[in-house]
């Protein structure tokens, strides 16, 4: 077995982690088994720069940790689990550990990250400036330079220098071995130009696969919270009454409830399912809230058999929910009506069934062509379309009904593991 100087030669590290930390731009180390850095951490982001001028007592610990030295555990965990590990510290920062092993013989990990997973929130600035005896307007500065990352591209950022790392280690080993046992220079060279070729095709592969990861990020909706959170803004701007307040309003709850989806991505061991059951109880909380609905008033039941859904399904599925029972809570139980809300769901025979009902003020008959399907229900119908499903709701010809009743039925697709599954083969 070679000696590990000769394994972990940081000039040869150094010149691989410079090449990937400006492909993927992300900050990368590699600290050896006793957590002590290799050479040095490149691309680091502002923020992490700036904090550790402040503390130069940190010394030389974990490059990634912004609580204090020695006090990060996440390339302890990945040696002790052989996996990929994700941690987030006080600073609202995101990174990965992944190790390196040359058989049984751990080496070292290698370290990716410092980024937000989500846009930071002033009050825990204001927090980290404090702990890090920074300024808290310089801080706030450079953290809006910076957009969030979700975990998924981190993980994949994660799994890529992981097989670079290893790559790495498998063909320095072969070169140490190979040049033990060459007798002529012919021999070394040939093994060099080996090495060479393998770093250029790995550095080429890395550069597609940035393309694609590129690709992945911009479809991640990051602004979802702050479109939200503008319209709420221009809503409270406007006359409490007025139908543009309403509207606004009504848009926010349809931002929200597909960020929420993301939101339970982010903390999902399945980067490509969604626990539909938690987030309809956490949506119908939401609308509540957001509705100031006394729930002494009106009852919320919500009936949800467990079961996941795929992301391109959860988002059309979430937003009729949100739109049958914002319909309830604006229109059902006018003049302090008392009454409950059901929300049903289940999944039988390959198929997602969804019940909304309530037994307030019903559906009424119009004459005018135009009132007779509101915006709500139209985007209800257009969604069920593109689940390829079916929307039974009720029919009043005779005049009001008692209640209203709306049922969702469309088929439940296979899941296929997402590249930055978490869960270990």
């Amino acid at each position: 077995m070679p000696a590990g100087d000769e394994l972990l030669e940081a000039e040869s590290w150094g010149n691989i982690l410079a090449i990937y930390a400006n492909s993927v731009d992300v900050a990368v180390a590699f600290v050896n088994h006793a957590g002590e850095l290799i050479g040095k951490c490149h691309n680091p982001q502002p923020i992490w720069s700036l904090a550790r001028k402040a503390r130069p007592d940190w010394g030389p610990g974990c490059p990634f940790c912004l609580l204090a030295a020695g006090q990060c555990t996440a390339a302890a965990d990945a040696e002790r689990t052989h996996s990929l590990i994700l941690a987030r510290d006080l600073g609202g920062y995101v990174h990965i550990a992944t190790p390196v092993f040359l058989g049984e013989r751990h080496l070292g990990t290698l370290l990716a990250g410092q980024v937000f997973d989500q846009y930071p929130e002033l009050l825990l600035l204001e927090k980290v400036a404090a702990a890090f005896q920074v300024s808290e307007d310089e801080l706030w500065r450079l953290a809006l330079q910076r957009l969030p990352m979700s975990r998924a591209t981190l993980t994949v950022y994660g799994n890529l220098l992981g097989v670079l790392g290893h790559a790495y280690v498998r063909e320095r080993h072969a070169t140490i071995l190979k040049r033990s046992l060459a007798e002529t220079n012919d021999e070394l060279r040939s093994s060099y130009e080996a090495l060479r070729g393998k770093l250029d095709e790995l550095d080429q592969s890395l550069g597609e696969k940035n393309v694609l990861l590129n690709e992945v990020h911009h479809r991640v909706n990051n602004n979802l919270a702050v479109i939200a959170s503008l319209l709420r803004m221009q809503a409270d701007a406007s006359p409490a009454e007025g139908e543009v307040a309403d509207a606004l309003r009504a848009s926010q709850n349809r931002l929200e409830s597909m960020a929420l989806i993301h939101a339970q991505l982010y903390n999902s061991a399945d980067w490509c399912a969604v626990n539909f059951a938690e987030y309809v109880r956490v949506l119908a909380e939401n609308l509540f809230r957001s509705y100031r609905v006394d729930e002494s008033r009106i009852n919320r039941r919500v009936e949800i058999s467990p079961f996941n859904l795929s992301v391109d399904k959860a988002i059309p599925a979430g937003l009729i929910l949100n739109e049958l029972i914002s319909n309830v809570l604006k229109h059902a139980f006018p003049n302090g009506r008392r009454g409950f809300i059901l929300i049903q769901g289940r999944l039988r025979d390959d198929r997602v069934e969804l019940l909304v009902q309530d037994d307030g003020a019903g559906i009424k008959k119009t004459t005018e062509p135009r009132q007779r399907k509101s915006l709500g229900l139209k985007i209800v119908e257009i969604l069920c379309r593109q689940l390829k499903g079916t929307f039974l709701r009720p029919d009043s010809a005779e005049g009001a009904i008692p209640g209203s009743i709306f049922h969702i039925s469309f088929p439940h697709a296979p899941l296929s593991r997402a590249v930055g599954d978490r869960t270990p083969p």
